[in-house]
C-alpha cells in the first residue's frame, strides 16, 4: 500500500493538474450548480487545512534538514526535470547544490557554539 502511494505523489506535479481538472470536468454534469458549488466548497476546505498544515510542517522540515533549494528552482531544472520524479536523485542533487551553503552554516554553528562558551566563562568568572 505505501508504495502505491509513494507513486502517487512522484507524478510531475503538471500531469497532476491535469488529472485533477479531468475530474472536475467529468462531475459537471451530474450535479446542479448548487450541488457543485457545495461540493467544490467542501473540497476547498479539506485541501486548505490540507495545505496550511503541510506548508508549515514543510517550513520546519527544511529548517531542520537545511533544504534550501526549490525543486522548481532554475538551477535545479537545469539538470533534473523528469515526468516522475525520483525523490531520492533529487534529494541528492539538491544535497550537492546546497554543499557550500551547509558548509557555510556548519561553520557559523560552530563559530556561534564558541562564542556561546565563552559567554558562559564570562558568567562564571562575574
Amino acid at each position: 500500500m505505501r508504495k502505491n502511494k509513494n507513486n502517487l505523489f512522484n507524478i510531475n506535479p503538471k500531469y497532476s493538474t491535469i488529472l485533477a481538472f479531468i475530474l472536475g470536468l467529468a462531475l459537471i454534469d451530474d450535479f446542479t450548480a448548487a450541488e457543485q458549488n457545495a461540493i467544490g466548497e467542501w473540497l476547498i476546505l479539506i485541501g486548505q487545512t490540507l495545505i496550511t498544515n503541510s506548508g508549515l510542517q514543510v517550513v520546519i522540515e527544511n529548517r531542520i534538514n537545511n533544504y534550501n533549494t526549490n525543486i522548481n528552482s532554475k538551477e535545479l531544472k537545469s539538470i533534473y526535470n523528469p515526468s516522475i520524479f525520483d525523490i531520492d536523485k533529487a534529494k541528492e542533487l539538491i544535497k550537492n547544490i546546497n554543499k557550500n551553503n551547509s558548509n557555510d552554516i556548519d561553520t557559523l554553528y560552530k563559530a556561534i557554539n564558541k562564542l556561546q562558551k565563552e559567554l558562559d566563562k564570562i558568567k562564571k568568572t562575574s
